[in-house]
């Protein structure tokens, strides 16, 4: 068998190439009804009032860097979460400030935050990692609040994923989506924008097409940049959208045969909490320390067809190219030590109880193997 780490899923193949037949006959490729139904519905279904479509979540991520102006200014980053999240900051001319992560959820430690807000904070970046939530948000929110800073959402992992009944993307006061080809949900590339924010949302939608204004025939935003998403991606994402609860509920039935299958293994992976619903865009996991995790995933890709994988296997504030920002080993230790461990299992729509139960086979396998 061949598992393969993730692959996208399309239900309704039929009716997306109807829908491309219409928007290519009619020549409006971009800017048009499709976008702004998909925005519309996608604001709808986060809770919030607006949603502005880009062409990426890095797009999505440095249009609110720049709305925010954190030029010259600091921006908390978890150390455990993409480089774009980073570069989007240095983009917009500010310093991203990489702060440690839990060592259980693997999401960003509000109390490394405290330790590390300076005056010159700005923004601090909420990065819901593989479809978690951050558990401590509220605490991030009051952090917020105490020191005047804007709480911004990584959401690129967590389409439809809650806490107390709310979505990602309304907890704070920005949340940036992903719509690339592994995610929960694809546009094929592409990215999202959630805020309640109308001066943003007036900003975005001028800053994501060269910092033009439709209405007035001129640009009126200096810097702007072909960050559109095309029609053809809105309608994708439309369908996409329809089945979103469907793509989650499946995932969450994978996890849980997961978990179950992990309990007998002594693989350890973070217990969600009640008030939470996870996204699953990956089922993280901690493998033992006596256990080389490269080697591992090696060995389960040639000899099983399992593709494992790994999230981050460095954090940020490791990076080679940020040296010259100041960061050192050290400054991070727990997502330093966790990431070493780190896997990712394999997780997508199409799998089922058999590809699961394939997959926990191997693992079961190649541990036994590992400690005789």
């Amino acid at each position: 068998m061949r598992i393969p780490s993730a692959k996208p899923y399309f239900e309704d193949i039929d009716a997306i190439l109807e829908d491309v037949r219409t928007i290519l006959t009619s020549g409006r490729l971009i800017l048009g009804p499709y976008t702004k139904k998909f925005e519309e519905l996608f604001a709808k279904d986060t809770g919030v009032k607006y949603a502005i479509a880009t062409s990426s979540c890095t797009s999505a991520m440095e249009i609110s860097m720049r709305y925010l102006d954190v030029k010259d200014r600091e921006v908390i980053v978890p150390a455990n979460t993409y480089i774009a999240c980073s570069n989007s900051v240095i983009y917009a001319g500010g310093k991203p400030v990489f702060v440690d992560i839990a060592p259980d959820s693997y999401c960003i430690d509000y109390e490394d935050v405290l330790n590390k807000v300076t005056p010159k904070a700005k923004v601090v970046m909420a990065v819901h990692i593989g479809g978690l939530p951050v558990p401590e948000i509220s605490a991030l929110k009051e952090i917020c609040q105490e020191h005047g800073l804007f709480l911004l959402e990584d959401a690129a992992h967590a389409h439809g994923a809650m806490i107390d009944g709310m979505k990602v993307g309304s907890l704070g006061d920005i949340g940036c989506f992903s719509f690339y080809p592994t995610k929960i949900m694809t546009t094929c590339v592409g990215g999202m924008i959630t805020t309640n924010n109308e001066e943003l949302r007036n900003f975005a939608v001028s800053l994501r097409h060269h910092g033009q204004n439709e209405a007035l025939d001129k640009v009126i935003n200096p810097g702007g940049n072909d960050w559109l998403m095309d029609e053809i991606g809105a309608c994708i994402g439309i369908y996409q959208l329809e089945r979103l609860e469907q793509n989650i509920s499946k995932r969450n039935q994978l996890a849980q045969r997961y978990m179950r299958g992990l309990d007998k293994l002594g693989i350890s992976y973070y217990p969600i909490p009640k008030h939470i619903r996870h996204g699953y865009y990956k089922f993280l996991a901690t493998l033992n320390k006596d256990i080389d995790r490269d080697r591992f995933k090696e060995v389960l890709r040639s000899k099983h067809g399992v593709e494992i994988g790994v999230i981050y296997p460095v954090p940020l504030n490791r990076e080679p190219i940020y040296e010259s920002l100041g960061y050192k080993p050290g400054s991070c230790p727990v997502a330093e030590e966790v990431l070493k461990h780190q896997i990712s299992l394999p997780m997508y729509v199409q799998m089922n109880d058999a590809d699961v139960d394939y997959v926990l086979e191997c693992l079961e396998a190649e541990i036994t193997s590992w400690s005789e």
